[in-house]
Order: structure tokens, then sequence, then C-alpha cells
């Protein structure tokens, strides 16, 4: 039996990806991320939460453990709710990580879901992967699945490490701090007049969020300008991203 914990880091920041992480475990080793002191990876220091990264990566080379990374770039996340909303996106980005990792031998999906109505967005999910149910296989989703459901908690600490890292790479090549990337950030709020001086926002930020507009517009005088398409999309793309 097995266990596929799903998760995000970055759903609500203004700058940066978003990103999703997976973690396929078998049952019988859940007690091993217990007592390396897998939880939540918001109750977690930073330092700790690279030593579970690191810790987590390792498994995978040495137990038959397997995780997945999607990292959606603001332009990926602007088109995307362009075309739906951030909740579809989410549903898009968890269901073809699952897929990814579906593997005989039945188990539990563990979502920790994005949307107000946890059932709801397990279902959506679940509308989105071929066959299911699989065989053997049941879903959990819910809120909060991260502090209660190890595989989710250890896919949080995976998206969560990952999230960090693209915004400090993203700092050092801007040459600017720019935090955590969230609008409650001062530090954040602080680099985000060097970011839409131009004639557009910067790549880096996500072009339909509020604060973007709102910064826009008290600089500009005009309404903020709208993602271009994806020139290698093809035509008449389909709403699911994948």
């Amino acid at each position: 039996m097995w266990r596929i914990g799903i998760d995000e880091a970055g759903r609500g920041p203004v700058i940066g990806p978003l990103v999703v992480g997976a973690l396929r475990v078998p049952e019988v080793d859940l007690h091993l991320l217990h007592d390396a002191g897998v939880t939540d990876s918001k109750l977690l220091s930073e330092s700790k939460r690279e030593e579970l990264d690191s810790w987590i990566r390792e498994q995978t080379e040495r137990r038959d453990w397997t995780f997945e990374l999607h990292i959606s770039q603001p332009a990926e996340i602007d088109r995307a709710m362009a075309m739906t909303n951030l909740n579809d996106h989410e549903v898009s980005l968890f269901a073809s990580l699952a897929r990814k990792l579906q593997t005989e031998g039945g188990g539990v999906l563990q979502l920790d879901a994005c949307d107000v109505d946890a059932r709801r967005f397990g279902n959506n999910v679940a509308s989105r992967l071929n066959g299911w149910p699989w065989d053997g296989w049941v879903m959990d989703s819910q809120h909060g699945a991260d502090l209660h459901c190890l595989a989710v908690a250890g896919a949080s600490i995976l998206a969560k490490v990952a999230r960090d890292k693209a915004i400090g790479e993203l700092s050092a090549q801007i040459g600017v701090d720019l935090g955590s990337g969230y609008p409650s950030d001062p530090t954040t709020m602080e680099s985000l007049p060097s970011l839409i001086e131009g004639e557009e926002p910067h790549d880096c930020l996500r072009w339909g969020w509020k604060t973007v507009e709102v910064a826009w517009k008290q600089m500009h005088d005009e309404s903020a300008p709208q993602r271009p398409a994806d020139p290698n999309a093809p035509p008449n793309a389909q709403r699911t991203l994948f």
C-alpha cells in the first residue's frame, strides 16, 4: 500500500512561482517521516526545512520513494488565470503530478485542498485522472493535510524549499531583495516600484495580481498591461494545462 501526498507553496505571492510538490512513499515507511520530524513546512524553521528536504531526497535514492515538483512561473499563472482561475490551475497541477506518480498496489492519494470546499477540490482533481478510481486507490482531500498526513507534509517541505530557492535566485539575478514575494512582506513591497518602472511589469511579477494592478496604476496612471499570449502555445489550447 502507498501514500501519495500533494501540496503547494506560493499560492498567494505577487512575486515568483507557485510550486507543487508530490511525494510517494510505501505505507510501511511512514514512521520514518514521523521519526525524522517531518510536518507542515510552515511550522519548521528554514534550516530544518532544508535539512528535511535533503533527507527526503536521500531517501528517494535509497528507498522505494519518488517525488515530483512542478514550478509554475508567473507567466504560466497569469495565462492560466486568463483562461480560468487559480483553483482550476492548481487542480491541473495536482492532477499532473498524481498521474506521474500513479502506481500499482493501491493506496491513498492525499491532497491538501486549495479550494474552500475540500471535497470539490478532490472531485475536480479526480475528474482529470484517467481511469480514476485507480485499482485499490482512494482519495483523501482535506484542508490542513500537511499537518495530518505525513506524505503531504513531505511534499509541502519539498515545495516550500524549492520556492524559497527560486525567490533567492530571482533576488540575486535582479539585484534587488525581493523578500518572500508575499504582499504582506514589507521587503517585497519595497522592491515593487523597481519592478514596474519599465514599459511593462517585470516578468517575475504576477501581472494579474491586484497588488501589481494598483501599483502600476499609481505609477503610470493607466491600467496594467495584460500578459502576452504564449507564442509557443498551440492554437485553440485546451483548458487543461497537462
